[in-house]
């Protein structure tokens, strides 16, 4: 039977070895965590001198630089892919918003060099994010923005402060109104 370590081991020479991503198995990681919770149990229950407890802090810290390696890795392809592929395969939940976000800001970029191109005194100026105040018309559930935020849940007549690439939407589907500030 091959051990946690074993396991994510393979993993780790197959993601260094390989160009794309490595299909890392959600078993895996509900493995580790219970090995982890385990080693830190032992550690904790341990005397703090004893060989014992000596051996499995370093197991602990050693699997924690594995998984952080492994995972360091996959976020430099991750970056790389960004460059050439619409959507990538094999990634985990965090990783999909991170390459989400990095395609997102490259796409941003992408337009402030077209602008450049046009105008060159365009490349000095700094984006900027820019939020508007707006009054909410009815209940809404909470929801990820245009800029990849968490927003709500919020209730009718919630007055809050939402990045400005969200309220066209928002305010089309007549769930938000703009305030005008003054």
């Amino acid at each position: 039977m091959e051990t946690v370590y074993e396991t994510l081991l393979g993993i780790w020479n197959k993601e260094r070895a390989s160009e794309e991503l490595t299909s890392i198995p959600e078993k895996l990681l509900e493995d580790l965590a219970e090995y982890f919770s385990y080693l830190r149990r032992q550690i904790r229950l341990s005397d703090r001198s004893s060989l014992n407890t000596r051996v499995r802090s370093a197991e602990l810290e050693m699997l924690q630089r594995l998984l952080e390696s492994l995972l360091r890795i996959r976020m430099r392809k991750i970056v790389a892919m960004a460059f050439q592929q619409p959507s990538v395969e094999n990634v985990l939940p965090f990783e999909k918003k991170t390459f989400n976000v990095i395609q997102r800001v490259m796409s941003q970029h992408e337009d402030m060099i077209r602008s450049g191109l046009n105008d060159p005194r365009m490349l000095q100026r700094e984006i900027e994010r820019r939020y508007e105040v707006v009054i909410f018309l009815k209940d809404f559930p909470r929801f990820v923005g245009e800029d990849l935020s968490s927003y709500g849940p919020f209730k009718a007549g919630d007055v809050a402060a939402i990045y400005s690439g969200n309220v066209p939407a928002l305010a089309r589907k007549n769930v938000v109104k703009p305030v005008k500030l003054i």
